[in-house]
């Protein structure tokens, strides 16, 4: 019975309801412009954001010595052994392989020139559950990867060369080529236009920006990523690993490896030392503390960065954090106080206008009242009513975002509709219901039916 009430109400005063239906859409359609115009630039940050948002510094290192004891001037080769010349600090880095993957004359015969190439990159766990690139086919890497019997990689190529699920093969490891064959198994291939963390971008502005690079945009001509000894930032194929899976490999191999070469290239291999993969700290590196650590702490371990490392740059996560959210919010700080006057003004008018058809129908609804409907039932009608305006208000603007980017209106610009933008509506929704609910209460409040009817 209460919903027929209201269904009736809004077919009595079809123009009131067309002018409170056309505000609210267009209180939800400026809703929607505001939240979409942040979100398009948030959704890029929030991926990295935990990696940013921490106590620390960032550093794209070039290479990294021991400074003291019994191994310097020795290249550091792990984060465990770097964070060992820090205080209290925790390093996460990418490693240079000293390792190439494939078999190509072009390598062979450089090999046989004394010049060899590396096409392998490993990431501590921290990267890797930091951040997933956009992917073609398969899947990203493993954390806590134990696997020693192969080396489970996600590759990046310039054409459609390999596929998830193929198995290749190390070739060569520095002047020693390998006698056990390390077979290699592509796990996932990564998109060619993917934002990847690898070698900094180096743009102007230092913001979030500066952890990626993408094989496109840095390369000015992608065919050129064919040439192996060119300059180009990438080689034609780039294979990423797991830190843990290259150690777990090496562990496995690296007894029957370091006999062959012993046995067969002793003249090559003086000292193996036991090791078939040589790493070597290289790109960005995150370095962090705990958020509480002091400032003498924080300044002692980003001078001992500076001691230790050659880099091209060291930047203050906190600096990164300020400028990734100034850029955000660059241009949308200044629609806000429009767009919140917009929307004040908009939920005033619709407000005022159920106000002035609730006090319209005082006489009808005093009628009702006195054939036996209780103030609170008839107040449940009119509240309803006005339900119903904002429901189809809702849906109506859904339809039409829905419409409107099937159809390409939006293409290019930044409305959008995700889950932020349904709540953000979701909540003006709720507002304009308790605001009018609070207007039409004011209305009746210590008044009886007689004192309307006599009204």
């Amino acid at each position: 019975m209460t919903w027929k009430y209201a269904v009736r109400e809004c077919r009595m005063h079809i123009v009131m309801s067309v002018l409170c239906l056309i505000q609210a859409v267009f209180l939800f359609a400026i809703v929607t412009g505001l939240l979409s115009i942040f979100m398009v630039r948030y959704e890029k940050y929030q991926p990295v954001q935990k990696l940013v948002e921490q106590k620390g510094f960032l550093c794209n290192i070039v290479n990294s010595h021991y400074i003291e004891g019994e191994h310097e001037g020795k290249m550091v080769e792990t984060s465990q052994a770097y964070e060992a010349m820090l205080k209290d600090a925790e390093v996460c880095g990418q490693y240079d392989v000293n390792a190439f993957v494939e078999e190509t004359q072009e390598v062979a015969d450089a090999r046989k020139e004394g010049s060899f190439h590396r096409n392998v990159w490993a990431y501590d766990d921290g990267w890797i559950s930091g951040y997933t690139p956009k992917l073609q086919s398969g899947s990203w890497l493993k954390t806590g990867n134990k696997e020693g019997k192969y080396l489970e990689a996600v590759v990046l190529q310039n054409r459609e060369r390999y596929k998830t699920g193929d198995v290749v093969y190390v070739d060569t490891n520095s002047e020693t080529e390998l006698q056990t064959k390390i077979p290699v198994k592509i796990i996932g291939v990564i998109d060619r236009n993917a934002d990847i963390i690898f070698q900094s971008n180096g743009e102007d502005s230092v913001d979030y920006h500066i952890l990626f690079s993408n094989m496109i945009r840095q390369s000015e001509d992608v065919e050129k990523l064919d040439d192996i000894t060119g300059d180009s930032i990438f080689p034609p194929t780039t294979f990423f690993v797991s830190k843990k899976n290259l150690d777990r490999v090496q562990e496995q191999y690296v007894d029957q490896e370091a006999e062959k070469n012993l046995s067969e290239n002793n003249n090559k291999v003086p000292n193996t030392d036991k090791k078939i993969f040589f790493t070597s700290l290289s790109g960005l590196a995150l370095i962090t503390m705990d958020k509480k650590c002091s400032d003498k702490l924080y300044a002692y371990n980003k001078n001992r960065v500076a001691q230790i490392s050659d880099f091209e740059f060291l930047h203050d996560l906190d600096y990164i954090k300020k400028n990734t959210w100034q850029n955000i919010m660059a241009d949308i700080s200044d629609l806000i106080p429009a767009g919140v006057g917009m929307i004040l003004f908009t939920v005033i008018s619709f407000v005022t206008l159920s106000t002035l058809m609730y006090q319209k129908n005082m006489k009808k609804y005093s009628i009702y009242y006195v054939q036996g409907l209780t103030w609170k039932r008839i107040f449940r009608i009119h509240i309803l009513y006005i339900s119903l305006i904002i429901l189809t208000a809702l849906v109506l603007g859904i339809l039409l975002i829905l419409a409107a980017g099937h159809f390409g209106i939006w293409s290019g610009l930044a409305v959008q509709l995700g889950g932020v933008q349904i709540a953000g509506c979701l909540i003006i929704t709720v507002l304009l219901l308790v605001s009018s609910a609070l207007m039409c209460l004011s209305l009746v409040k210590g008044r009886s039916a007689k004192e309307i009817l006599q009204e």
